[in-house]
């Protein structure tokens, strides 16, 4: 078994640089976001399955040996989550002024009575 870790350490490795290249090449839309996400998503999935064989002093020899390609990874991602949010953000503000004029068009609408005085001139 303990060849084996060399190569789950590699496949580990593999797979955290696999998702950093997806999120470096992402392309700063809201759109594509969604797609990286879902793909990284089982790329994470594969990382837990690898994990489970590994033991907790392996698992911390990993952590201290690649920190810096962990951090890179969580804070590109990090970033792209932002994007995300202020998509969301702006979306919901548009929402927000279409309703606002919805309802200024129904509140004059439902008037029976005109606003304006009908003079014969």
């Amino acid at each position: 078994m303990a060849t084996e870790i060399p190569t789950l350490f590699q496949q580990k490795k593999d797979f955290l640089e696999t998702m950093l290249d997806r999120l470096v090449l992402w392309d700063q839309t809201a759109d594509s976001a969604h797609a990286v996400l879902k793909e990284n998503q089982q790329t994470i999935e594969e990382i837990i399955k690898l994990d489970k064989s590994l033991s907790e002093e392996e698992l911390a020899q990993f952590t201290k040996r690649h920190r810096p390609l962990m951090e890179q990874v969580i804070g590109v991602q990090e970033q792209l989550i932002k994007v995300i949010c202020e998509e969301k953000e702006q979306l919901n503000d548009q929402m927000k002024q279409v309703n606002r004029r919805e309802k200024v068009v129904s509140h004059y609408m439902d008037k029976e009575e005109s606003l304006f005085v009908d003079r014969q001139v």
